[in-house]
């Protein structure tokens, strides 16, 4: 009895010793997992975070740098084109910067070679810009307009769509690292079970360690978790500055486009503020519900300042000149609606998104057509008209007609108003017409307020 006693007191001493030895090495893998799952995943979303951050600084900057170019084609005046030229070099030497960094960063092979083409697309529109420039500096901007979009707007679209392959590879990454980190988990967690079973057996002390580990795992899982947020908002915010650029940009391009005409600045604010007005108070009277979504009147207002985009091509002899243009002249400025609508489709393709061109499109090109069909470029009429380029046309108009331009003084409101209300059906879209005559007051503040 006694040896038997003996035998199975051993027994379960060596039972006892060998899941005590169990839980003490569960407990090393537990805190082994925790620590790889940290150190993994930390490597890894912080890697593809700062590759993000690389491609959005080159956008943005490749954008800035469009628009100096642009600015050193457009200008006639040779000191600006000397601020252009200084920015548009201290742009150049920014956006090779931090194409080096991108390079540095650490990418599998399919990232490379993504990484190479975007670097080779960059360089050939360096390259074109030169060219581009000294065109310009000779005088021939038409030649150097042409020369921008038929070899510089394609290698950007490039970039664009090479960026978006990469960012599709980045994004994996962050899916990868995600599900890396879950099967960390399930490992840790795995192991905490084992950890707590084993220590059962052996003390107490073994359990409420494996209990602290296991505390310790969820609150590592907090922290990376809260720090993925965090990371995702700073992502977020990082597009929302982009997106604040981009708007600046397009503005600055729609206000150095009205600076050539004489204009303030003040004609598209107002503009794009009658534009408004007219959009939400139709949408208000049930008019055009199938199109005029909160949406789609943000896109619309946002786009109106680009309706005369296109008179970047027009000679500022015909721009500025104080007196009724001849019939070859006004053949010229009736141009600046079809290229405005060309301009729009190769600069903003691949940047602003598809809705948004759509409508600046439609604006920047129909902007002229009439109801009764003898408007310019196509001679559409009636409701053929696109929605956003017949409410662009009542506002362009009236307030050509309120401000003073190089050929004439300015008309009063009342006067602006009775003009807008006899074309209603043969200039205009009767209905809007209608409605913009009912908001006088609301036209009146814009006028004072700018």
């Amino acid at each position: 009895m006694n040896k038997l006693s003996k035998k199975t007191s051993i027994k379960v001493f060596i039972a006892v010793l060998v899941m005590g030895i169990i839980g003490i090495a569960c407990i090393g893998i537990l805190k082994f997992d925790i620590n790889r799952l940290a150190t993994n995943y930390e490597e890894n979303i912080t890697t593809a975070f700062e590759t993000k951050g690389y491609m959005d600084d080159i956008q943005k900057l490749l954008y800035m740098h469009q628009a100096m170019v642009a600015g050193h084609i457009v200008t006639n005046d040779e000191h600006k084109k000397d601020i252009y030229s200084y920015d548009e070099t201290v742009t150049r030497e920014d956006i090779k910067r931090t194409l080096n960094e991108l390079s540095n960063a650490e990418f599998t092979e399919e990232e490379k070679a993504l990484v190479n083409e975007i670097k080779k697309d960059v360089d050939n529109y360096l390259s074109h810009v030169d060219e581009a420039i000294e065109i310009s500096r000779v005088g021939q901007e038409s030649e150097a307009d042409t020369y921008v979009s038929e070899n510089l707007t394609p290698h950007i679209t490039r970039v664009n769509e090479t960026m978006e392959k990469l960012e599709v590879l980045v994004s994996k990454q962050i899916s990868e690292g995600r599900r890396k980190m879950d099967n960390d988990i399930l490992l840790a967690r795995i192991s905490a079970i084992l950890s707590v079973g084993a220590l059962i057996f052996t003390v107490f002390v073994g359990v409420l360690i494996s209990m602290r580990l296991t505390v310790e795992l969820e609150k590592y899982k907090s922290d990376l978790e809260q720090d993925v947020e965090r990371q995702k908002d700073e992502l977020v915010e990082r597009n929302n500055k982009l997106i604040k650029i981009q708007d600046n940009t397009v503005m600055g391009m729609a206000n150095l486009i009205e600076s050539r005409d004489l204009e303030t600045g003040t004609h598209i604010k107002r503009t794009s503020a009658y534009v408004g007005l007219i959009a939400r108070e139709a949408k208000a009277r049930g008019l055009f519900t199938d199109t005029l979504t909160d949406e789609y009147i943000e896109l619309l207002v946002k786009a109106a300042p680009m309706h005369d985009v296109g008179k970047i091509i027009v000679p500022d002899h015909i721009l500025q000149k104080p007196a009724k243009l001849t019939k070859e002249e006004f053949e010229i400025m009736k141009r600046h609606a079809s290229e405005g609508g060309r301009i729009v489709r190769e600069v903003l393709s691949g940047v602003e998104e598809t809705d948004y061109i759509d409508i600046a499109f439609d604006v920047a090109t129909y902007h002229h057509e009439w109801w009764n069909g003898k408007g310019y470029p196509s001679g559409k009429k009636g409701d053929d008209i696109p929605l956003s380029a017949r409410i662009m046309a009542i506002a362009d108009v009236f307030d050509a007609l309120v401000s003073k331009r190089v050929y004439k003084d300015a008309f009063p409101v009342d006067a602006s108003l009775k003009i807008i209300k006899e074309e209603g059906g043969t200039h205009f879209d009767p209905r809007l017409a209608d409605i913009f005559l009912d908001l006088k007051d609301e036209v009146d503040k814009i006028i004072n307020e700018t």
